[in-house]
């Protein structure tokens, strides 16, 4: 049966994750129902469990379907019965062992941060966070770079056989009056980036000290167990 890629956008403040939740609205559950409509009712399988609130924009998920030769048609009927928290951007056959999540060589998030209350109509899409020293905030962040035990940089009962995960890039930059903060790895745990954002802006008011971020970083010691708010957060890209 034919195997498609798809590359989607959600708004993850209408959502508890991307994983089905009983009872609760989530992203796949959204999917299943929306593909449902449009006769498609297979396993759907997607690159990344975010978490409640988070939102994105290259999340990549496939299915198999057997009635549509055309993905352009496919496209808009899926968009059609998504709407309005859910889109697909771009869709593609693609080999029929394709694995969204096994194939995927790295997963990339950026955090946008205001240090200014939003209105009401941006609170859910930007995270309110105070930031001291900018040049600190840098330096801590770079502290993630590289391939690190993050034990102590994921949520509380979350449980994975491996915490070892490679940071390839992680930087901030200002845009539109926001500070946005980009990451890109390998793979992330549970609220590892909620996690690592916020030890970093800790930094920056002077509340955590970078030898005590590096004692967390290397699984010693944990000083930092805040995971802020994921109304900013995005996973903006993962690739193959």
């Amino acid at each position: 049966m034919p195997r498609y890629k798809a590359v989607i956008s959600y708004d993850g403040s209408a959502f508890y994750g991307f994983a089905l939740q009983k009872h609760k609205p989530s992203v796949l559950g959204a999917l299943r129902a929306g593909f449902a409509r449009v006769g498609i009712r297979g396993e759907i399988l997607g690159a990344s469990r975010t978490d409640k609130g988070v939102h994105s924009t290259g999340q990549v998920i496939s299915f198999e379907s057997r009635h549509f030769e055309d993905s352009h048609t496919l496209q808009n009927l899926l968009n059609a019965k998504l709407y309005p928290h859910i889109a697909v951007r771009r869709l593609e056959r693609v080999n029929e062992d394709f694995h969204p999540r096994f194939h995927a060589l790295w997963r990339a998030y950026r955090f946008l941060l205001s240090s200014h209350a939003p209105s009401p109509f941006q609170s859910v899409y930007v995270s309110y966070e105070k930031i001291g020293d900018r040049a600190l905030f840098q330096s801590a962040l770079s502290m993630f770079k590289g391939k690190h035990n993050f034990a102590l940089f994921k949520k509380n009962g979350s449980f994975t056989q491996d915490s070892i995960r490679d940071i390839f890039r992680i930087f901030s930059y200002q845009h539109k009056g926001l500070d946005i903060v980009y990451i890109k790895g390998n793979g992330f745990l549970r609220s590892q980036v909620r996690l690592m954002v916020g030890a970093a802006l800790s930094v920056s008011r002077g509340e955590l000290s970078l030898e005590s971020l590096q004692e967390q970083i290397q699984a010693k010691k944990r000083h930092y167990n805040f995971p802020i708010s994921p109304n900013g957060l995005y996973l903006c890209g993962v690739g193959y």
